[in-house]
């Protein structure tokens, strides 16, 4: 391992003790996962401690990897082993078990080990409902989805990873338009990613530009007294259905849209794909996933989840070791089944082991996809590189099968088989067919479905799922992989600092299979060096014409593919999933709304079960700005070429806003236009801006500070501090503004971080020190300018300044603050968020 994946597992798996010191060391932490994995095997009459060693040998040469749980669970007290569970909400206050606070209850304590929760919100009636017991009026769906949010900001959450959570609303709720917009303000809901049911039936009027109803069962009816199903079962039930609204479809879609656009939330489920596979219609359909969408599950259902790793499945000659990935797949379905039966789940909530040994679902997926592909030589994106992607896939899921169905010999199908897609007696189920014909051999062995089928009539299955292809946050960076889950590489090249006991030590990284290539090409070490630091400018080599064309062409990274290339690999894939998979869409920050339309109505039209887009840059983008300043930033009138769909590029409830009085009116007004200086300097959390206004007399009046994204952590921190000052400048006072300066300067000036910039007396130790060398410098120069002059400044003016550091340093500056690291490098990928700099993640 690298000595960053091993300070991750260290910091992540390794038991400690009450006094936080490690109680095991890294081998001993794969023995205690793979010995208590393979401890459930003996009620099958099986050798517990070969088929150990053999579970030790798989973990330790990171061919596979159990989900975060399994490691920091396996063969512990708390004994939780799954990442994702769906917890059922109905329309009750409390005498249901599915009712609003008691499944409250029950996602508090999966919160509690660790575990994510999703939750589908459609069965609650619409806000102001009328409430016959109390006769009072709903909450609805948003307000209790505030009500969770707030209490799982309050639960201390157990283990060492965070439990995330997914609110799912359909698409034909009466109070979907307040869903999509619920998160405009980032930090109203914090807890919860959030994504909207679409049917088949709302895209096809979006398609026809038809209307929409938006409705719900009459709360009213003697008939709905009791009940708690969806909307489907309301009307088979008799009960009166009531249209509340009646909408185009393609504004909708439009609100949708643009929200995405705007922050990448709400995703998008698909929920009639995801029905057209659910193994198991005859216990229920389908409604909502995990936290990070790539897990459809049923009431109180989990699944256990894992990867293996194909960037250690190289063959000889750039070519696949196929043999070596068949026994891969083989034993590590077998690692997860035996998961389900070690799992202690959470006691407390017994539904959760009862419904996960109905089903007995596992999740198999890969990581290091975009590794196995820089290895073939195949480009990420293109159509041979989908091909590849499917046949890799199609591969895993065929083995994956293939052992289900001798685990189902040996030791019995998954008891809700009958009636199932798999029921022996009446087998529903088809062999996945790629979306297009293949046309590369990669020497994959022959794959038969027929002997699948055959398998299933004569000996049932095992599991009711098999492969779900998840986030590998925290395992893809101990596994040493460079594209993480089905993702692309995200940079060849780029920056990382670590903290080595108190030092800052700036480490070069550099995709070693792409220095591999430069080095197979005949490039020395100085050429190799050249390269990687034109590289280092942005991660991608496209622009370096010295990399030789043949590795341009295939060592691609996210930025370079096209929105439209990231769906159809993720469809390409969908086809052999039978769950869903874990992928962002990544846009360039150019998108626009209707770049974002095209591929939700694209994922939709190739099968995809859900989409989850982000456009670069896109929380710079404030949604309830006025459109004449919307314009202007724009340069035009802000229209799209989607007329078509009636899709504008601003929001359509932008209106014209103000902003709040933050401050008590003792405070001095502002006037209408004001002189100020713009300063550029380096700081270790990248370049930041700071402009100073003037007011009368040639005194400081306010600051802004412009460092980072919109709805960064870096960005909250520096408006924070532009505001407090501008408030210490602006309060009416004895002591002159330009005093009140110097005394700030005081207390910012010295103020240490993770790590420092430059040298010398500019030396940089902090955004806060930073900032106080800006203002040092802006009075002293303010003292000449006005000694020089003597004359104040009459109208508004900027000018820009560039303070020049000592050294030239490049900096990580690839995405948001990391809460455990401080590096600017939390990205969004897989559909969760992680740190390119430590491994930290919020999968």
């Amino acid at each position: 391992m690298t000595d960053n994946a091993r300070q991750v597992l260290v910091r992540r798996y390794v038991r400690r003790g009450d006094d936080g010191k490690p109680v095991e060391t890294v081998e001993e932490m794969f023995w205690r996962v793979a010995y208590n994995i393979a401890r459930v095997e003996k009620s099958y009459g099986q050798d517990v401690n070969a088929l150990a060693e053999k579970y030790y040998d798989i973990l330790t040469s990171r061919k596979f990897f159990p989900n975060s749980p399994t490691f920091t669970g396996a063969g512990t007290p708390l004994g939780q082993l799954a990442a994702c569970f769906v917890l059922p909400i109905t329309d009750d206050m409390g005498k249901a078990s599915t009712g609003i606070f008691q499944t409250l209850r029950d996602a508090a304590l999966i919160q509690q080990t660790g575990g994510g929760n999703g939750f589908s919100f459609a069965r609650l009636r619409p806000a102001g409902s009328l409430v016959n017991t109390s006769a009072g009026q709903a909450t609805g769906p948003i307000g209790f989805l505030r009500v969770y949010d707030h209490a799982f900001g309050e639960v201390a959450q157990g283990g060492s990873r965070r439990g995330a959570n997914m609110a799912v609303l359909r698409v034909d709720h009466p109070d979907v338009e307040e869903f999509v917009t619920c998160k405009t303000n980032e930090h109203s809901i914090t807890n919860f990613n959030i994504s909207v049911g679409i049917t088949d039936a709302f895209m096809q009027a979006v398609e026809e530009d038809t209307d929409w109803d938006l409705r719900f069962p009459d709360v009213t009816s003697p008939k709905y007294k009791g009940f708690s199903g969806t909307l489907e079962e309301a009307e088979a039930a008799g009960i009166p259905i009531r249209v509340y609204k009646t909408v185009r479809a393609r504004d909708l879609f439009n609100k949708i849209v643009t929200q995405a656009h705007h922050n990448g939330e709400p995703g998008v489920l698909f929920l009639d794909a995801a029905n057209r596979t659910n193994p198991v219609p005859h216990l229920y359909k389908l409604e909502a996933t995990n936290p990070c969408g790539e897990q459809w599950l049923g009431p109180y259902e989990n699944c256990c989840l894992g990867s293996v790793n194909l960037s250690e499945h190289f063959g000889p000659d750039h070519t696949v070791d196929w043999e070596s990935l068949r026994q891969s797949v083989v034993l590590s379905t077998r690692f997860l089944d035996d998961v389900v039966d070690a799992n202690l789940y959470v006691p407390a909530v017994p539904q959760l082991r009862e419904a996960a040994l109905r089903a007995r679902r596992i999740g198999l997926g890969v990581m290091g996809l975009a590794d196995l592909m820089y290895h073939t030589g195949i480009r990420y994106g293109s159509i041979e590189g989908q091909e590849f992607a499917a046949q890799v896939i199609e591969f895993v899921r065929y083995n994956a099968m293939l052992t289900s169905i001798d685990l189902a010999k040996e030791r019995g199908s998954f008891p809700a088989i009958a009636g199932s897609i798999y029921d022996p007696d009446n087998v529903t189920w088809q062999p996945p067919q790629p979306l297009f014909a293949y046309t590369h051999d990669w020497g994959r062995p022959a794959i038969d479905w027929t002997s699948v089928s055959e398998g299933i009539k004569a000996h049932g299955i095992r599991n009711a799922a098999q492969t779900t292809i998840a986030p590998t946050g925290t395992i893809a960076t101990v596994a040493g992989c460079e594209g993480y889950g089905c993702e692309p590489v995200f940079a060849l090249a780029y920056i990382r600092h670590v903290n080595d006991n108190g030092k800052d030590l700036q480490l070069t990284y550099t995709s070693p299979l792409f220095e591999k290539a430069l080095t197979e090409f005949g490039l020395d070490d100085d050429e190799r060096k050249a390269l990687i630091e034109q590289v280092m400018a942005d991660g991608s080599c496209q622009h370096v014409d010295a990399v030789p064309e043949e590795l341009r062409d295939y060592f691609v990274v996210s930025q370079d593919i096209t929105a439209e290339e990231h769906v159809r690999m993720q469809a390409a894939m969908q086809a052999f999933v039978d769950n869903s998979l874990s992928k962002t869409i990544n846009f360039n920050a150019g998108a626009t709304v209707d770049d974002v339309s095209t591929a939700y109505r694209l994922a939709w039209k190739l099968g995809c079960k859900g989409i989850t887009v982000y456009v670069t840059g896109s929380r710079e983008q404030v949604v309830l700005e006025t459109l004449a300043t919307a314009e202007k930033k724009k340069g035009g009138n802000g229209a799209t070429p989607a007329a078509e769909y009636g899709i504008s590029q601003h929001p359509a409830e932008a209106e014209e806003t103000h902003q709040l009085m933050m401050w008590s009116e003792v405070r001095k007004p502002r006037p209408r236009a004001l002189p100020g200086y713009t300063f550029s300097t380096e700081t270790p959390l990248g370049k930041a801006f700071i402009t100073i206004n003037e007011n009368g007399g040639s005194q400081p009046f306010e600051i802004f500070i412009n460092s980072a994204k919109a709805g960064s952590e870096t960005a909250a921190v520096s408006e924070a501090l532009g505001r407090l000052i501008s408030f210490i400048l602006r309060l009416s006072s004895t002591v002159e503004p330009k005093e009140r300066l110097k005394e700030v300067v005081k207390q910012l000036a010295g103020i240490g971080g993770g790590r420092s910039l430059g040298f010398g007396p500019n030396r940089i130790r902090s955004m806060p020190d930073g900032l106080a060398h800006v203002l040092e410098e802006y009075l002293a120069q303010r003292e000449e300018r006005l000694a020089n002059s003597g004359i104040p400044h009459t109208h508004a003016e900027v000018h820009e300044i560039s303070i020049p550091m000592v050294a030239d340093q490049p900096l990580l500056k690839i995405g948001d603050l990391c809460p455990e690291c401080g590096e600017a490098a939390v990205i969004n990928e897989e559909g969760c968020r992680k740190c390119y700099a430590c491994g930290y993640s919020e999968c």
